[in-house]
């Protein structure tokens, strides 16, 4: 989703991040990694200054017995027992932080592993039973529908089986939708979709275990979507189509569309050079559409300094399209970003949006998604190169795609970052800075699989903590005017990471202003 529901501000909100992952057990709190780091540089600053004293005593200094308070001998023995006090200490409370944030770490693995163990036994469990509690539920089910079918009608609602009771206790209960626990339990329950299914089909638990997340990796939530897609598909839902995009603004430097959309015709971006490659149903539904109203003109983009200038530019209804790219850099070595917008359309019955239900499903389960098609399209026709420098940015579905496209090796990237975005056990090239940022409260990231290579770093953050959840908007931890506040408080942080992956984002885009283009994609019959 990528709505733009209203900023109250950051007043009186809980802006504490906790930072985890990167290849590290460790969990703790952005300050304290600073923390952390700080000491660890006046350890090291601490070391360098005795270096710095061993040459004053190589000068000559005196023998110790013959030392008054004023010598030399004497000044430089005290100041090296100081140092070596600083560095003594700074060491061990550096230790002494890390060693808690392991610890908190294997504590927060382990009763992750705890719950993820608890909820595939009991999804198997349910799976085996199936049979029994579909008769045994089947008539009070079928009355409790028919009755909300009534009620419904009597109250001048529309028709939902769904009780009116219950419809309006969760609209006056936001909190349960909205609470980190929920999402937790949502996470054990993607994890154990698959357990549910073997279950079923009388595969032994130990068997199913071993099959899925917590063992070979060979079934988990992937499977679940891929099978959730393929049932959906054969009763008419879900399906994947044709797409193209088309161009519906651009910076007054950039060449039209017409040029952007044939690299290597004089004026383009990628002149003299192929674009980046389409594969497999990319390259046969491809399509760049010059018809219709003509492109909009932008100001030339100045370069983003930090996460808050990334999140604002993920595009959004708004903006008349999902993909928002810029360029920065000279012709010959250009280098880009390239933003993806979040679902537009819920319906899970199919229209002209790609951002739909369909490629939601599909890419959880590592498909070619309509979306990830129309990116890879709108990269082409603005001319980016196999050999380009490229950060993607994203929102929800759009980080889906993004993780999509660094995977599979579609695009050179530099980095890629993502606000809200399913999770995912896509790998990515190692040493690659990836960032993804989550609300602890968001239900959105705990719909994909994660895996326990993952080198991505995560940084949350609970949005509703010690606030009302408002009862008139959907998912509201979800909503990207939260994620862009949220990217407000990453810049303010001191933690070495996020500081490093701000420089590296500077050295990338330079300090010129760019070039932007808005792509809009559509599914065609």
């Amino acid at each position: 989703m990528t709505g733009s529901g209203p900023d109250t501000g950051p007043a009186g909100r809980d802006g504490t991040l906790t930072v985890s992952g990167g290849g590290s057990i460790q969990v703790a709190t952005d300050t304290v990694f600073a923390e952390m780091a700080a000491l660890r540089l006046l350890q090291g600053e601490a070391q360098h200054w005795q270096g710095q004293l061993g040459r004053v005593r190589s000068l000559g200094v005196g023998p110790a017995p013959r030392w008054q308070p004023d010598d030399l001998g004497a000044c430089v023995f005290g100041a090296s027992v100081a140092i070596d006090e600083v560095a003594d200490r700074s060491r061990r409370l550096a230790d002494a932080l890390e060693e808690a944030a392991e610890e908190y770490g294997r504590l927060e693995s382990g009763l992750d592993m705890i719950l993820q163990g608890t909820g595939s036994w009991l999804a198997h469990t349910l799976g085996v039973l199936a049979p029994v509690l579909v008769l045994s539920m089947a008539a009070p089910l079928a009355y409790l529908a028919a009755g909300s079918l009534l009620s419904n009608a009597a109250l001048g609602r529309s028709l939902s089986v769904v009780p009116p009771a219950l419809t309006d206790w969760l609209r006056e209960n936001p909190r349960l939708l909205t609470n980190p626990a929920t999402v937790t339990v949502v996470r054990a329950l993607v994890g154990s979709a698959d357990d549910a299914v073997l279950g079923r089909l009388g595969v032994p638990y130990p068997v199913a275990a071993g099959l899925g997340d917590a063992g070979a990796g060979l079934l988990g939530a992937q499977f679940s979507a891929f099978g959730l897609l393929v049932s959906a598909q054969a009763a008419g839902m879900l399906r994947e189509s044709p797409v193209r995009v088309t161009q519906v603004a651009f910076s007054a430097t950039q060449a039209a569309v017409a040029g952007a959309a044939h690299p290597g015709a004089p004026g383009g971006v990628g002149s003299g050079r192929p674009a980046v490659p389409l594969w497999g149903s990319a390259a046969r539904s491809a399509a760049v559409s010059g018809t219709g109203a003509a492109p909009g003109t932008l100001a030339p983009p100045s370069p983003p300094t930090g996460f808050a200038d990334l999140a604002d530019r993920i595009p959004t209804e708004d903006d008349g399209g999902q993909v928002r790219i810029e360029r920065y850099g000279d012709t010959e070595h250009p280098s880009w970003l390239v933003y993806v917008g979040g679902t537009v359309e819920w319906s899970p019955t199919g229209s002209t949006e790609p951002w739909d239900m369909a490629s939601n499903v599909a890419a959880v389960a590592d498909q070619e998604a309509g979306s990830y098609r129309a990116v890879l399209q709108a990269m082409q026709a603005a001319g980016v190169q196999p050999e380009d420098q490229v950060v993607p940015v994203a929102h929800s579905q759009g980080g889906l795609i993004a993780n999509q496209l660094v995977s599979r090796g579609d695009i050179n990237a530099v980095a890629i970052l993502t606000f809200g975005a399913p999770e995912t056990d896509l790998p990515l090239p190692n040493g690659l800075p990836a960032i993804a940022v989550e609300h602890d409260d968001d239900i959105v990231p705990a719909l994909g699989p994660t895996s326990s290579d993952d080198q991505r770093l995560y940084v949350r953050r609970e949005f509703f903590a010690g606030r009302e959840v408002p009862v008139d908007e959907a998912m509201p931890a979800h909503q990207l005017v939260g994620y862009r506040e949220t990217a407000r408080l990453v810049d303010e942080s001191p933690e070495p990471r996020l500081v490093a992956f701000r420089s590296k984002l500077e050295a990338i885009v330079g300090t010129t202003a760019g070039q932007q283009s808005v792509w809009r994609g559509d599914r065609v019959d």
